[in-house]
């Protein structure tokens, strides 16, 4: 069981540091990967080597991992280091360890159990946003005044991931993300949502439109609460070791 907590130990402790990182600056420097993930894999080596870790099931988690991490990059749903966590909880947790538990005949591999668990986590922040605005609509204040949008689906989407701060409380630092934009048709300014702002999108340029038109923005700016995915995600891979290797 050494070689199997050892690359646990060493992916939790960075996944802690790029989590930290990531809500602090919203930056994660590349060597955590560059360090985790080659010594993760060398140590799944030394694991088929000895035979304890099926050489298909390495193979398949690594690939399904990257695959898994590049489509949700390019959807815009992670960014790039959200995609490298998952490809080093992969290198981490190759294959499941000798457990009765349900969970391995549902989801063949461990890394479909903790991208499940980490989903689950990040519902807590739509759920939040939903229920702050829910208490500012019965206090009287409107999440969508000013913004033209008909579709009930749409708002909703806006309720759940979209407050309404100061125009100040937004440029003040990296708690907010813009969740709506200013699009200008025959001379007249119009306020537009942004519904999932993509993760590389350069957000400095988008407050940087928005203050053109500050005066419409007298009442509020909707913006998106910002916790990074990398915090889920690590959240997610803990719950996983936790309910996987306890008590070893």
């Amino acid at each position: 069981m050494i070689v199997p907590l050892l690359r646990l130990a060493i992916s939790s402790a960075l996944l802690v540091y790029a989590s930290a990182c990531d809500i602090a600056t919203r930056e994660v420097s590349d060597r955590v990967w560059l360090l985790g993930i080659p010594v993760c894999v060398l140590l799944d080596g030394v694991d088929l080597y000895l035979g304890r870790v099926d050489p298909l099931s390495l193979i398949v988690s690594l690939g399904v991992s990257f695959l898994l991490g590049y489509l949700l990059c390019f959807l815009g749903f992670y960014g790039g280091a959200d995609g490298r966590a998952l490809v080093l909880m992969a290198a981490a947790m190759p294959s499941y360890p000798s457990t009765n538990l349900l969970v391995t005949q549902v989801l063949p591999l461990p890394i479909f159990f903790i991208f499940f668990s980490s989903t689950l986590f990040s519902i807590i922040y739509p759920l939040k946003v939903f229920t702050l605005n829910m208490i500012d609509l019965l206090r009287g204040k409107r999440l969508l005044h000013g913004i033209e949008e008909n579709n009930p689906l749409k708002r909703l989407v806006l309720y759940v991931t979209a407050r309404r701060v100061t125009f100040e409380t937004l440029k003040a630092g990296l708690k907010y993300f813009p969740a709506e934009t200013v699009v200008v048709e025959g001379g007249e300014a119009r306020r537009t949502p942004i519904y999932f702002l993509h993760a590389e999108a350069n957000v400095d340029e988008l407050v940087e439109q928005l203050e053109e038109h500050r005066e419409l923005f007298h009442d509020g700016v909707l913006a998106s609460p910002t916790t990074p995915m990398i915090v889920f995600q690590t959240a997610g891979f803990l719950f996983a070791c936790l309910i996987l290797y306890w008590p070893f």
